[in-house]
Formats: structure tokens, C-alpha cells, sequence
């Protein structure tokens, strides 16, 4: 086998990818997409520099890309298994000279002898192996003849749309290059074929750093100089080299092909033993997805009928065709694209027109270069998926209520405990539900969930319990005041959509409990619960404000409104720390802080008052509350989101360091809440969380096994660590979705 050599990947991630619009595009290239299986066409390239074997080592991974995608970038990086030694980040599009001479500009002088390996990110190599076994021979060819390797694809087409290596003698796999040739016409592209001396030039490279900088150097001293300059001047964040924006644009624009393959020295070629796509149009495309029996690449929700030989993808919508063959159809929420495949090239043309034109808006998308869900999307999942789901197999018919926690596999988790407030919570998504119209669920669902609270939940002495056993008898009777507060919330709401004066009479009766026995004449607020513990917090107090604004609006009463009134004053006076602009969550009895242990803050606790504050604002008139929330959403903007997933983490200290970077989905939720009502009220800050926060709700969270579930909990590289679906999630989730679909005016695309 000889030495075993050690090779740097550089992986490119420029280009639009138009060939592939409506899906790939200036905001979202195709290398972002998952377009041949569960994963983008960048983590399969990582993926397959991973590979180990004999002979060869890949080193840490080199990413190069656009600084505005830096978030995809380092998301999609962290959270694969390969390693990535830094991220070289782009201020704008200077071909791949530019961009290969700012990946290895460090190299050339302190490791000049380090072999680098060149990838385009977009291409399709399902054989790991044999990709490996190629590089490994192309870096023994280098480390014996020196000079630059290439990596030649043996045509199967006379292709036009690619350039050509021409090949000198020998027996191979290594040859001498002739020269390089560029994208010839038909019949030009025949002959290639024919003659059995032609390579497709799939843009791979193999070279010592040292090597490639001498020669960029002689041929394109201003490529060399411009890339040194912006790489010794980056703006350097952890892992990621931004590169300096004048420098990088003093540079020329001009391919590696131009600057430096024509006329290089001494290049050598060697002969691809793998299959390889460049996926570079719809048809290529249709090649390397996986086919049903009448030859159709199908994606989404499709129905065919009568149709063989066809790319079909649908990413928003129903998409049912019939009778037709060799077509392309990709629907996106926002663009229809419909040819024949003969015909794939023109869809570059359409591309550019489309860019041209200016009339047409492009797809709304968040930070990561994800399209966001539409508001029919949402609404589709939430009432026709989600609610289906937890109004039947998440319901108890058994011992009443409704089950804790679903699996991931939608069966029930037995838990050994149901908590009263999650069967309040389902409460007041089911009797929102029948608010806007859906039938989810049986007629006597509402009914159901009634019965069990107040037959099962009530207390002798007063008050609501806290803990059930899963067959329904009581395991803790304890009167939690978070547990009042949502059974208050959920009363208020079931009011409104049943009339029934019982709920309205149970909600008088949960409030004279908690005067009598959990408020605290002396200190304000409300007690922990029943048993008088030791430590208070804050955010029992943030869900009476809830509970009281429900009752505010289901009603119109200005005593509901009084009351809620009162957790804004213990958030002025107590909660809020004006240093930190933080909520402070744990105190001692008298309302001290606890000094126990380090303080810890709550970025989705932050966004939930956020959200509620601005709520209260708009119904007491108290514009003032504004600045408190603009303080909140700073802190918590700044801060709060782990930089791998952009989720909202699940807590961090008061100053916003020591994060601990899991991250809750209820988190998010409220994080989308803030964003949307803050944008509605004018609040300074980032307009564009709410789309944020959709692309990580759905792309992170609402993905799991089971259709209308969710994982839970993620950890910062974004792989799930949550072990079921708690169902007290559900009212996040709806309250959320609700939120945005009552604001969907606000989407903009």
C-alpha cells in the first residue's frame, strides 16, 4: 500500500444553482437542499470525507461559503460527524480562484507541504469506497510527481453542458492532462466520446498548499495578494474567518480553471472508478433519485396516474398529475414549475428572467436559507395532523383525562404520574379548536376532559390538586399555584366556547381558593403551593397574569384585568433586573433572592413576558411596559439563541454567559409568540425572529416518527435528546401556531 498520506478538505460552496430554481436560489443555493435523501448535498459531501481506510487520512474539513449563510454554514457543519477546522466566509461571490487561494493562504506559509483536497459541494458520489480508493491514488500520484492532480470523470453522454480533460498516454489510472477543453457543442461531444480519451471535468483538484499558492501566485499575482490580505485581516469568530470585505473585493473574479489549470505545469488526471452526478439541472437530478416502476422521481405529496419517466416534487400542496411523460413538475409555496426534461436547460433562462424582472417576491426564508412554512402549511398541520392526533390517542378513555406523554412512536408513555395541569393545558387547545371550527376529536371530547378535572381534581379542602396516578386516583394533593393558573386559563377558554356557566362558576371558586389560602398578604403574590415551601418564583405569577388577561378577553371585565395587573407590578418591583435586564426566576419566601446557587435566566421565560407585558400594554393602555420588553427581547436576542441550531436555549446566566445549550421546544414557541406581537407593536429588535423561529420549529422540533408530534428537547449540534412527546408542549405549540395564523398578514414572502 505504500505511505499513508494525510489530505485537508476544502469544500466549495459558492453558486446559485439557477439550473435547479424554483428551489435553489440566490438565498437558498441547492447545496442547502436536501434534494437525493434525508440530508443536504453539503453534509453528504462531509459525510463522504469522513470515509476511513488504509493508506489515506482526511484531516479537519475547510468550509468555503458565503458569510451570508454563515449560520447554515456552521449548523449543518456542527452537527455532522466529520470534523471542520474552520469556516472561510465569503463577503461576496469572487469564483473559485479567490476562493480557493483564502482557503489555504495560511497553509502555504506555515504548512506549505500539506495536502489539500478540492470539492464542490453539489455533487452526488453514492460510493464511498471507491471515492476514497480515487483520492488515495491521486495522493500518492501527487506526493510522487508533485504539481496538481485532477480527478476525470469517464463520460457516459455526449454531454454539452460540462468541460473536458484531454488525457495523455499511459495505461492509468494516473495520466498526464493535455490540455483542458471547454463545453463543446453536440457533435464536438460525440467525438470526445468516441475517442475514449476524454475525461468530464468534475472540478476536483488535489495539491500541496505550498504548491498551488507558487503558481496562483505567478499566473494571477492579484488573486494571490488580494486573498492573503483578506484572510490576515478576517474578522476570526471561533471557527469562522470572515473574510476583509475590501480585500476580497479588490480581487479579480475568475475560475481556478482560467487562473490556473490551462496553463499549469505540470497537471496530472485520474480516472474516476465511482458513480458521479452533478445535479446540476432537474434531469440530472431525476437521474440520481431513487425511481418507482414507471421511472418517476417523486417527492412529497404526489399522486401519478399514467405518468412514467417524470421528476415530480411537491413542497407545499397536493401535486397530482396524470397522463404525462418526461416532465418536471416542482412546486414550491411561492413558484410552479412545469417542463418537459428535454428541455431542463431552459430552466437557467426562467431563472434569470424571473431575477430580472424584480416583480416577483422571493421565497421567505430564515437566517439558514430554509423556506419558512406558509400559513396554509401551518394550518394543515395543526388542525388536520397535530389536533387529530392528540385528540385521540393522547385522550385517557380509560381513567379519564388525557395521557402525560406520547411516544416517539405515537403510543402512550406511561410516565407513573399525569399532572392536573396538562390535562388544563389540553383543555384549552381542544375549546380553541372548536373556536376556530375544527372537529378534531369526538363531540363529547370537551366534555370528557370537564368532567375528569372537576370529578377527579377538586380538593375536599379547596383548590385544585397536583398530581394524578395514571389509573386516575391522586398522587399528590398538593395546590401547585402554576397548577390554579392553568386550570384558570383553560376555564376561561372553555367558557367562551361551550357557554357552559359551570366553568365560569369553577373559575370564581379556583380564585377564592387562591385569595384565601395561596396569597400572601404581606409580600404580594401567591405562594408556591399548598405546602408553603420555602422558595417562590416567578413564573407561577407570569401564568396568573395569563389566566387573568384569558378572562379579560373572553369577558371584557376590567376586575380580570385588575388582577393581571398585579403580576405586573411584582414584575416591575421584583422580577426585573434592571442591570441584567433579565428576569430573575428563583426567590427566597420574602421575595429576597435566593443566593443558594448561581442565578440562572430563561431566554423562553423572557420571550413569554415579552409577549404577555406587550399584551397587557395594548389592553391597559400602559405604553411604558414597551420598554420593559424591548430590554427583555435585547437580552435574550443577544444571547439566548445556541449559535449551532439558532434554537432559544434552556437557560444561561443573568449576563448572558454559560449557556446551557439544549433547548426545549416550548422555548421557541414563545420565541415566535415575542416575535410576532413585537413586530406588530413596533418594538425595536430583530423583525424577522418570528421567520427564524418557524424554520427551527419546523425543520428541528416538528419532524418526529409520528405525524403531529415533535421531539422535545435538542442538544447544541441539533440531534434529539428528548426520550418522549410531553403533551403539555401541545398548548405551546398551538398557542404559537395560533398566534402566527391570527398574524399571517404580517408573512412576507
Amino acid at each position: 500500500m505504500g505511505l499513508s498520506h494525510t489530505i485537508t478538505p476544502v469544500i466549495l460552496c459558492g453558486g446559485a444553482g439557477s439550473r435547479l430554481w424554483p428551489m435553489s436560489r440566490d438565498s437558498r443555493p441547492k447545496q442547502f437542499h436536501s434534494l437525493i435523501n434525508d440530508k443536504s448535498l453539503l453534509t453528504n459531501t462531509l459525510e463522504r470525507v469522513g470515509h476511513r481506510g488504509q493508506g489515506l487520512r482526511y484531516l479537519a474539513t475547510r468550509i468555503v461559503g458565503g458569510v451570508g449563510f454563515e449560520s447554515l454554514l456552521v449548523e449543518q457543519g456542527e452537527t455532522c460527524s466529520v470534523e471542520v477546522e474552520r469556516y472561510v466566509l465569503e463577503p461576496l461571490i469572487r469564483d473559485t480562484a479567490p476562493a480557493i487561494a483564502a482557503s489555504i493562504a495560511d497553509l502555504a506559509e506555515t504548512d506549505p507541504d500539506r495536502m489539500v483536497l478540492v470539492l464542490p459541494s453539489d455533487h452526488q458520489i453514492e460510493d464511498q469506497a471507491g471515492f476514497f480508493d480515487v483520492i488515495r491514488t491521486g495522493a500518492e500520484a501527487l506526493a510522487k510527481r508533485g504539481g496538481i492532480m485532477t480527478i476525470g470523470i469517464t463520460p457516459t453522454r455526449p454531454e454539452t453542458q460540462y468541460g473536458y480533460i484531454e488525457r495523455g498516454e499511459g495505461d492509468g489510472p494516473v495520466y498526464d492532462v493535455s490540455r483542458f477543453r471547454e463545453k463543446p457543442d453536440r457533435e464536438t461531444a460525440e467525438s470526445f466520446l468516441q475517442s475514449g480519451r476524454y475525461f468530464w471535468n468534475g472540478g476536483i483538484f488535489m495539491f500541496r498548499a505550498g504548491e498551488m499558492a507558487r503558481e496562483i501566485a505567478r499566473q494571477q499575482p492579484e488573486v494571490w495578494a488580494q486573498a492573503r490580505q483578506a484572510v490576515e485581516r478576517a474578522e476570526v469568530a471561533g471557527k469562522c474567518y470572515r473574510l476583509d470585505p475590501k480585500a476580497f473585493a479588490d480581487s479579480p473574479k475568475i475560475s481556478i480553471d482560467y487562473a490556473v489549470m490551462e496553463n499549469a505545469p505540470r497537471i496530472g488526471v485520474v480516472a474516476a472508478r465511482f458513480d458521479w452526478n452533478d445535479l446540476g439541472s432537474w434531469n440530472q437530478l431525476h437521474d440520481g433519485s431513487p425511481l418507482d416502476e414507471a421511472g418517476n422521481a417523486r417527492f412529497g405529496d404526489v399522486l401519478a396516474l399514467d405518468v412514467s419517466n417524470s421528476y415530480l416534487r411537491s413542497e407545499d400542496r397536493l401535486l397530482a398529475v396524470a397522463g404525462l411523460d418526461n416532465i418536471i413538475v416542482v412546486s414550491q409555496p411561492d413558484a410552479l414549475l412545469i417542463a418537459h426534461r428535454d428541455k431542463s436547460h431552459l430552466v437557467k433562462d426562467i431563472a434569470n428572467q424571473v431575477k430580472a424582472s424584480g416583480e416577483w417576491p422571493p421565497l421567505a426564508v430564515a437566517d439558514s436559507g430554509r423556506p419558512v412554512p406558509s400559513p396554509r402549511v401551518i394550518r394543515k398541520w395543526l388542525f388536520e395532523i397535530a389536533l387529530p392526533l392528540w385528540a385521540s390517542v393522547g385522550v385517557d378513555d380509560v381513567h379519564g383525562g388525557v395521557h402525560e406523554a406520547l411516544n416517539h412512536d405515537g403510543t402512550p408513555a406511561d410516565l407513573g404520574y399525569k399532572r392536573l395541569r396538562v390535562l388544563a393545558r389540553q383543555i384549552y387547545c381542544f375549546a380553541n379548536a372548536r373556536l376556530m371550527g375544527s372537529d378534531a376529536g369526538p363531540p363529547e371530547l370537551l366534555e370528557h376532559c370537564f368532567t375528569t378535572l372537576v370529578e377527579t381534581g377538586w380538593h375536599k379542602d379547596g383548590g385544585w390538586i397536583h398530581l394524578w396516578n395514571t389509573d386516575g386516583s391522586v398522587k399528590d394533593p398538593q395546590r401547585d399555584t402554576y397548577d390554579q393558573c392553568f386550570v384558570l386559563l383553560a376555564l376561561a377558554w372553555f367558557w367562551k366556547a361551550t357557554r357552559w356557566p359551570e366553568a365560569r362558576q369553577w373559575a370564581e371558586r379556583t380564585i377564592a381558593y387562591m385569595d384565601a389560602h395561596q396569597a400572601d398578604k404581606e409580600h404580594g403574590g401567591f405562594f408556591e403551593s399548598s405546602l408553603r415551601l420555602d422558595y417562590r418564583r416567578a413564573n407561577p405569577h407570569m401564568h396568573y397574569l395569563e389566566a387573568m388577561q384569558a378572562w379579560y378577553e373572553v369577558t371584557g371585565e376590567s376586575a380580570f384585568l385588575d388582577r393581571a395587573q398585579t403580576s405586573v407590578e411584582l414584575f416591575k418591583t421584583v422580577f426585573f433586573d434592571p442591570d441584567s435586564w433579565s428576569v430573575t426566576e428563583h426567590f427566597q419566601r420574602d421575595w429576597s433572592v435566593r443566593t443558594d446557587k448561581p442565578a440562572r435566566v430563561e431566554p423562553g421565560h423572557h420571550y413569554e413576558w415579552v409577549w404577555l407585558l406587550l399584551r397587557q400594554a395594548r389592553f391597559a393602555d400602559q405604553p411604558e411596559l414597551k420598554e420593559y420588553c424591548r430590554k427583555l427581547y435585547a437580552t435574550s436576542h443577544a444571547f439566548g439563541h445556541a449559535r449551532g441550531t439558532d434554537a432559544v436555549c434552556d437557560s444561561m446566566a443573568p449576563d448572558g454567559s454559560d449557556m446551557l445549550g439544549t433547548a426545549r421546544l416550548w422555548c421557541q414557541t414563545e420565541a415566535l409568540k415575542a416575535g410576532l406581537l413585537a413586530r406588530a407593536e413596533g418594538l425595536p429588535g430583530d423583525e424577522t425572529l418570528f421567520i427564524r423561529m418557524l424554520d427551527v420549529i419546523f425543520n428541528r422540533y416538528l419532524t418526529a416518527p409520528t405525524p403531529g408530534g415533535w421531539y422535545d428537547q435538542i442538544d447544541p449540534k441539533g440531534r434529539v435528546i428528548s426520550k418522549d412527546m410531553p403533551a403539555s408542549t401541545f398548548y405551546h405549540v398551538f398557542c404559537a401556531l395560533v398566534e402566527y395564523l391570527r398574524h399571517d398578514d404580517m408573512f412576507v414572502s
